[in-house]
């Protein structure tokens, strides 16, 4: 782990003591420099979750990648840089129907005796910054509005208020899970026609006012709660818009 070249790669310029004020600081500046893609799905390339590879990848080569891969390397820096983490797998809820699989990694991290809710690998509506955990709690994080919710004995529910209603997006428990529990769901993901990884092109990232979302040749820009569309007409367009709106250069 190279923790300075990880910090330039998200542009990453304040403390780096173990506090919860540099966590917020971290989650921050990695959700808006490192975008949410399944692009290797649809090139050839495999997915691996070996700490080598998720860092040549996302740091070295300037790319993204889905939630084991940017969870999974995002909890090894923190590690580095001093932070308790326990590693866990949440049912995604958003745009699925029941019963939810356990298909998403999470992070929880401690901090004296404060623990919070940390993912910068959500492809929707996602965290910008981390969530305290506790038994119920709203905050407003850029334009989104977020309530966690202790649903069951030892089930927390993450919703978004989207379109004037709560849109649920996953589900956790505290059971901690190791790095090698997220191989199956991953191998899913990168292979099965039935994972949506596999089914369409995704690229998408927040910004200060909004997100970005590239879908197969579609391309959304949302800013201030106002959404922009533009269609691309052959992959060399994608190739552009992936370079100048993701960073990305495949």
């Amino acid at each position: 782990m190279d923790v300075q070249a990880y910090l330039d790669r998200i542009h990453y310029r304040s403390a780096s003591f173990p506090t919860s004020e540099t966590l917020r600081a971290l989650h921050l500046a990695h959700v808006l420099a490192v975008p949410f893609e399944n692009l290797d799905n649809f090139i050839g390339r495999p997915i691996s979750l070996e700490p080598a590879d998720l860092f040549a990848k996302i740091v070295t080569a300037r790319r993204g990648g889905y939630c084991y891969e940017l969870n999974g390397l995002f909890s090894l820096l923190l590690e580095t840089m001093g932070f308790s983490v326990t590693r866990l797998i949440a049912r995604v809820r958003y745009g699925s129907r029941p019963p939810y699989p356990c298909s998403h990694q999470v992070l929880l991290v401690h901090v004296g005796s404060e623990s919070w809710l940390v993912d910068v690998g959500f492809g929707g509506n996602g965290l910008l910054e981390p969530f305290p955990l506790v038994a119920e709690h709203v905050a407003m994080q850029g334009s989104e509005q977020f309530r966690l919710r202790l649903v069951e004995q030892d089930e927390h529910l993450l919703q978004c208020f989207v379109r004037d209603q709560w849109e649920s997006l996953y589900s956790f428990s505290l059971h901690p899970c190791q790095p090698v529990d997220y191989l199956y769901a991953s191998y899913f993901h990168s292979h099965s026609p039935d994972s949506i990884f596999m089914q369409r092109r995704i690229c998408t990232m927040p910004t200060r006012d909004g997100r970005k979302t590239l879908v197969d040749y579609s391309l959304s820009v949302r800013r201030n709660g106002k959404s922009e569309k533009t269609q691309a007409e052959s992959d060399s367009d994608v190739t552009n818009v992936l370079r100048e709106h993701f960073g990305i250069i495949l």
